[in-house]
């Protein structure tokens, strides 16, 4: 099953004072800098490895950017509201009319294609 576009949100922790996976710290006042400047309109990427070059999958839309303060935890949350470019999800066909439409199906996968 391919759509055009497949509206996402992601939540993305940004540790505060503390290591991320990259071994990096962030103050506090970094993160708030950066939050406070973010643009509302950014492209959605993925990359395999540190030698890939990343490719564009996706944008977020600027409908939502939500920041969540989590002191106790020592971490910030950034929510944002995306698109995720020719996407759909993988199905099984269960039942097929002679037409070739589809009356029965399970999804077994989300999927982008490029």
């Amino acid at each position: 099953m391919r759509v055009e576009n497949t509206k996402i949100k992601l939540t993305i922790p940004i540790p505060i004072d503390k290591p991320d996976c990259n071994g990096i710290i962030y103050t506090e006042d970094a993160v708030e800098n950066a939050l406070n400047n973010l643009q509302k309109y950014l492209p959605i990427c993925y990359k395999k490895d540190a030698e890939t070059d990343a490719v564009v999958i996706g944008a977020t839309t600027g409908d939502s950017h939500i920041v969540a303060w989590d002191s106790e935890n020592q971490v910030c949350k950034l929510t944002v509201d995306g698109v995720i470019f020719h996407s759909g999800a993988e199905i099984i066909v269960n039942e097929m009319t002679k037409d070739g439409t589809i009356t029965d199906f399970r999804i077994v996968s989300i999927g982008l294609t490029t």
